[in-house]
């Protein structure tokens, strides 16, 4: 969490080390391994954060190897950081994507603020920190793309061994995160349904909701349980570090 000057200077200082010696420890995903593993071949329901760099593939192309990589790195660090000081977890690191996931089996609302949360923090650390510090060192400047989703996730594990076979989320509530995700624009943070049903007693929340409506040839998935399409909801956020 932000909530001084001394946090801007010290992901600052992080952000250029990062850049100029590169990580200091590695972004592991065993602690969402750990939690996975109690869930083996059944549904957990999870908030599913995905925050991917915008017009990724373009600074692929124009930017040398070394210096994409330093980008990708300390994006991919600070996400990681942010998401698990909200009490997330990230679920895996998807080229220049960051899935962060929340458990919601118990409190759907309170895993759905942390991952909002993250997702604004992560957005103000870009502006504030990251980018300045790219800037400086004559890189490109970066914006992402959210998406937020939360239901039931079939947790699968591609092999037999517990303890070295990958876990993953399959099933509606990540592909549709990854389709929201792809829909946002620069720097919007995107939910659906679902996520704005929790917060729409509650004023304090439910009027950072946008609803949005886009193309039909840019978003046409249909909610099976209503036969509509998911509609989508545009959230503001804070103005100050959550």
């Amino acid at each position: 969490m932000l909530s001084s000057e001394q946090d801007v200077k010290q992901i600052k200082s992080r952000v250029l080390h990062t850049i100029k010696n590169g990580l200091e420890f590695d972004l592991t995903t065993e602690q969402s391994k750990q939690l996975l593993k109690r869930h083996i071949n059944s549904n957990t329901t999870m908030a599913v954060l995905i925050i991917d760099i915008n017009r990724s593939t373009q600074m692929s192309i124009t930017l040398p190897p070394s210096k994409f990589a330093a980008i990708v790195q300390v994006f991919s660090q600070e996400t990681r950081l942010v998401i698990i000081g909200h009490g997330g977890y990230v679920l895996k690191y998807v080229g220049d994507s960051v899935i962060g996931i929340f458990p919601a089996e118990f409190d759907k609302r309170k895993a759905c603020e942390n991952a909002l949360n993250s997702a604004c923090s992560i957005l103000s650390i870009i502006g504030e920190c990251i980018n300045p510090i790219l800037k400086d060192n004559n890189l490109s400047e970066i914006t992402v793309k959210v998406g937020l989703n939360c239901g039931p996730s079939l947790v699968i594990l591609y092999g037999k061994n517990i303890d070295i076979a990958p876990i993953d989320l399959v099933g509606p509530t990540i592909s549709i995160a990854s389709k929201i995700t792809a829909a946002a624009q620069s720097n919007q943070i995107l939910v659906d349904q679902s996520v704005y049903d929790i917060f729409a007693s509650d004023d304090s929340f439910r009027n950072r909701f946008t609803s949005i409506k886009l193309p039909y040839n840019k978003w046409n998935y249909v909610d099976k349980s209503g036969g509509n399409i998911y509609k989508l909801y545009s959230y503001q956020k804070a103005s100050s570090f959550s």
